[in-house]
């Protein structure tokens, strides 16, 4: 909201006058009509009082506006509309200059805002609807719907969308919301180099951050912590050597057995029989894996890899996929193939990263496990002759089925999804390095995907469909394992991604168009595959970011104080950063596991039973990269339709009354504050008080303010004005499509006026 404010009052006047003032403590004596009144009175309300004009005869009452409630009486509903005002009829009320019958639900609709509707709907294009399903974010709602934060239930989007914002991004700003950097439970196990997962893993609307920590000891053996979002407080703690896991592995989440729960599924330690091990929301052991006999322990021995879940038979209940291995919900081998969990390692980094899609089109999702793919049953599809590594898997043109994106000993490859045959590469990774799993995004704006891959000495990002098949290529530092991961996400929501990217110094946003490096913050890892991830971290509807940090190897901090004398990042734990103006654009609360791509989960945690294909989702076809969905944009639109000033009180005072409502095309929650003031629009007076909505504001509702006992200061007449999202600060909080239209004033009151 901005000042100073400019909109003309004549566009309507509400004056409500509950019992005509004299100014003295004589009531009057009662009548039905003027003619029951002394000479200089008129009847109002069935008692004589003083004619505004200071005394004509009854025969000369003074003038009042013409309306279908008018009588002799004056104006029995007590309320002028309009200019030139006109009296309602008893139940009407003046919205916009004109009297319309009263609409209890408080949400109107329609051009001229003539059609109340019904309690619980909302105004969507002109038109009163029914809101859809619960949702908590845009990505659970059908096509064509997004999901409102306000209600959290899907809403048809508004064809068109006039109301929107787009954000006006000033520089990278960041502050640190919390961090956890020790703990009482297993106090030596802080390092953390393995990818967190973000998930709600009770049910309670707040996310939890879901992290492996490595012990000073040994990189293999690691403790599962889980943080609360908002606050970085420890929920539990899987301590001690029963549950001890493998400090190098990833982890994911999601609702394993269909209780509405999120489960959390890892990787035991060497010592420990390298068994997949699943925990539920509390903390407890729900099994570790087996062989197909459902007894016999099953080592998965994945190291550097990390699960990815996904429904492959569509029942209802999800698997659990380590490389070329799966296992079922309880933990229950179905089947392995080759190397098993280490199917899709890159170079001599042992343990692959699956990704599942469904990459011949035939509606069911197939497995690639490195260079290889292979049928939900364990069939082998294709074995590409590109070396094995890290995949992804995207749409870069115009067939209907997708590619596979492939990073192998530091070479970058894109494959026929339907054969593995190489449609482009090897293109060698810049500075060296085996490479990372690669993230897809379109990251100049051009509508094309680009890749996104770390290696030894730089991260690049690689354009298969451009003239040079490298865009950019930005030094880093990651001689340890320059196999590290990275992920992606459009803070300007400007339609060009920024990376997201930590090496063994430093956490690094680059602008995707470029690489000019946006936000260094220093941070310190070994690195393995970790890689920092957005989300909506603590449910308040602004993006985080979250960085994993350790510092076991001593030479890490060496190395980067050599290259920098200032560098001050060594470190160990969980880090979250949100923008200090809350300017990134928001986004879900979840993150669930290493190969996530937005369709793989729902924002309950639960796995789909049929994944959407990500690449031919409106507004996706990226991998590693979080989103807004549908309705992004969106904004509300808060103006103040009325003031009434009711004078019951003169001349000592007067009680102020604002009908505020929302015309944009996303809710506002309760809370939003209304400040009274003395004056007109364009040049605010006193302030005399502020009052906050006590209900949300959805597309299309109203709700009134109302202010008692305002003092009537001063020699009449009197003028007053009210600001909606204003907490008497002349400054608003809400960004809003129209900033222009959050105040109405009224002017010219005298105690004198009569009805």
């Amino acid at each position: 909201m901005e000042f100073p404010r400019s909109l003309a009052s004549s566009l309507f006047l509400l004056l409500l006058v509950l019992g005509a003032c004299d100014c003295d403590d004589d009531p009057g004596d009662a009548c039905t009509s003027t003619a029951d009144c002394d000479d200089g009175t008129v009847c109002i309300d069935e008692v004589c009082v003083v004619a505004p004009d200071g005394g004509e005869p009854p025969d000369a009452e003074p003038p009042v506006p013409d309306g279908p409630a008018m009588d002799q009486g004056g104006c029995p509903s007590m309320t002028l509309c309009g200019s030139p005002a006109v009296c309602c009829a008893v139940g009407d009320e003046c919205v916009e200059g004109a009297c319309l019958a009263a609409c209890a639900s408080g949400v109107r609709c329609g051009e001229d805002r003539a059609t109340c509707c019904g309690d619980g709907q909302v105004c969507i294009s002109d038109a009163c609807t029914d809101p859809g399903d619960e949702c908590t974010d845009s990505f659970d709602c059908p096509a064509g719907s997004f999901c409102e934060p306000t209600l959290e239930r899907c809403l048809p989007q508004f064809d068109p969308v006039e109301c929107t914002t787009t954000p006006v991004f000033g520089d990278f700003a960041p502050r640190i919301e919390w961090s956890l950097e020790s703990s009482t439970e297993d106090p030596t196990c802080m390092h953390a180099i393995s990818a967190p997962v973000v998930a709600d893993l009770d049910g309670d609307g707040s996310p939890e951050i879901v992290a492996n920590f490595a012990c000073d000891s040994d990189w293999q053996a690691g403790v599962l912590r889980v943080m609360r979002g908002d606050t970085g407080e420890e929920v539990w703690v899987a301590a001690g050597s029963a549950t001890r896991l493998n400090g190098r592995s990833g982890i994911a989440a999601g609702d394993l057995d269909g209780d509405g729960m999120v489960e959390i599924v890892a990787v035991r330690n060497p010592a420990s029989g390298s068994r997949a091990i699943a925990f539920d929301q509390d903390g407890a052991v729900l099994w570790e894996s087996t062989a197909e006999d459902g007894t016999t322990p099953q080592p998965v021995s994945t190291v550097n890899g990390a699960p990815s879940l996904a429904d492959l038979d569509g029942d209802g209940s999800p698997e659990i996929v380590f490389g070329a291995m799966v296992l079922d919900a309880t933990g229950r081998l179905l089947w392995t193939r080759g190397d098993g969990a280490r199917e899709g390692t890159n170079g001599s980094y042992v343990g692959g990263i699956s990704a599942i899609a469904d990459i011949d089109l035939d509606g069911a999702p197939e497995i690639v496990a490195g260079h290889s793919a292979y049928e939900a049953n364990g069939d082998l599809v294709w074995t590409s002759p590109a070396p094995d590594g890290y995949p992804a898997v995207a749409q870069f043109d115009a067939d209907p089925q997708p590619e596979v994106v492939l990073v192998a000993s530091g070479d970058i490859y894109l494959l026929d999804g339907l054969t593995g045959a190489i449609e482009w590469g090897p293109v060698a990774q810049p500075g060296g390095g085996i490479g990372g799993p690669p993230t897809v995004a379109d990251f100049d704006g051009d509508g094309q995907p680009e890749i996104g891959v770390a290696g030894a000495s730089s991260y690049s990002v690689y354009d298969p469909t451009g003239p040079m098949d490298v865009l950019w290529s930005q030094a880093t530092a990651d001689v340890s394992s320059n196999a590290t991961g990275s992920s992606v996400f459009d803070f300007e929501g400007d339609g060009a991604a920024e990376v997201v990217y930590g090496d063994e110094c430093y956490m690094r946003v680059y602008r995707g168009s470029d690489g000019a490096v946006l936000l260094q913050i220093p941070s310190s890892s070994a690195t393995i595959h970790e890689y920092p991830l957005v989300a909506d971290v603590d449910a308040d509807g602004n993006s985080e970011i979250v960085i994993a940090a350790n510092d076991r190897a001593s030479g890490i901090p060496a190395q980067c104080r050599g290259a920098d004398a200032a560098w001050d990042g060594q470190r160990k734990g969980i880090f979250v950063y949100g923008d200090t103006r809350d300017q990134w654009m928001r986004t879900r609360r979840i993150w669930n596991q290493h190969a996530y791509h937005v369709t793989n989960v729902e924002a309950s945690g639960r796995i789909p039973m049929s994944e959407a294909a990500n690449w031919s989702t409106d507004g996706l076809n990226n991998y590693r990269q979080n989103t807004q969905g549908e309705g992004v944009f969106n904004a509300p639109d808060l103006a103040v339709l009325a003031l009434e000033v009711i004078l019951d009180g003169c001349p000592a005072s007067a009680t102020l009354r604002a009908r505020v409502t929302n015309e944009g095309s996303l809710g506002v929650a309760a809370g939003v504050p209304v400040s009274f003031y003395t004056g007109t629009p364009d040049a605010l007076g006193d302030l005399l008080g502020t009052v906050n909505t006590t209900v949300p504001l959805l597309p299309g509702a109203s709700t009134v303010v109302t202010l008692a006992s305002v003092p009537l200061a001063g020699e009449a007449p009197y003028s007053f004005v009210a600001v909606v999202d204003d907490d008497g600060s002349a400054a608003g909080s809400i960004t809003e499509c129209d900033e222009d239209n959050n105040v109405e004033g009224i002017a010219d009151l005298d105690c004198d006026i009569l009805l």
